[in-house]
């Protein structure tokens, strides 16, 4: 598919190493075809400047800036309306995996630790842009009393409250909105959601998941229930409305 038939995958590399904004210049480069095109920041506050001025799709983060850390970068992304449903991808040296369940538990969409495979890398950022192809058609639309949900714009209101979802938070909770009251397995989530191999995949599933359970509140969270044969179904007494 050519980059004509492709949303566009514009991503900001926000690296302090001029070496490494290279590499991702290039691995970005080779996805050209597939739409993406790259634009760099060498700090958070540059990114920043680069975020109120342009439109972008994706970022490539990393967690050691200077000044402002790649942390607080991410969480001002997050608190921010217009930024807050961007996909975020985490690159960085430290590669524990306590390090990288924190990062998704702040926002992130995925992580990858240093060194990396590029095969990986090509395999997050794709991973990343089928959603932006997904968004592109989804309309779901879910209103109850207490709990209202847009798809196309990651808004979500519980009891009256905004709540503010990262984008991997968004199309779990629309995946369990399009077919409630059915269970699904937690291999086929993270296929749909990820769609790659990863030594770690429970884990982050289970983070995305908690996190979701937790911005649901206890009421609506508490609909969100691990099924008896191991997956996880969100309980409506009621289907919501179609697309």
């Amino acid at each position: 598919m050519g980059m004509s038939d492709q949303r566009s995958r514009r991503t900001l590399v926000v690296e302090d190493d001029p070496e490494m904004r290279m590499i991702y210049g290039a691995l970005l480069q080779s996805l050209s075809e597939e739409g993406f095109t790259a634009l760099f920041a060498e700090d958070a506050e540059r990114a920043l400047e680069i975020l109120r001025s342009q439109d972008v799709d994706l970022v490539m983060l990393d967690w050691g800036l200077p000044g402002i850390s790649g942390e607080a970068l991410l969480r001002a992304l997050r608190a921010n309306l217009r930024t807050r449903s961007l996909g975020v991808l985490m690159v960085t040296g430290r590669n524990d995996l306590t390090d990288e369940l924190h990062a998704l538990d702040i926002g992130a969409d995925d992580y990858l630790a240093k060194p990396f495979e590029e095969d990986e890398l090509l395999a997050r950022l794709r991973s990343l842009g089928r959603r932006l192809d997904a968004d592109a058609d989804r309309r779901l639309e879910v209103s109850y009393p207490g709990f209202e949900f847009e798809f196309r714009s990651s808004l979500l209101r519980v009891e009256g409250k905004p709540v503010q979802l990262t984008a991997k938070e968004r199309d779990l909770l629309g995946i369990f909105l399009r077919r409630p009251n059915f269970a699904h397995g937690t291999a086929e989530l993270w296929e749909e959601l990820w769609g790659y191999r990863s030594d770690h995949w429970e884990s982050r599933l289970f983070v995305t998941l908690a996190s979701l359970r937790r911005k649901l509140g206890e009421g609506w969270g508490g609909r969100l229930q691990r099924d008896a044969g191991g997956g996880f179904v969100f309980r409506l007494e009621t289907a919501p409305p179609g697309p």
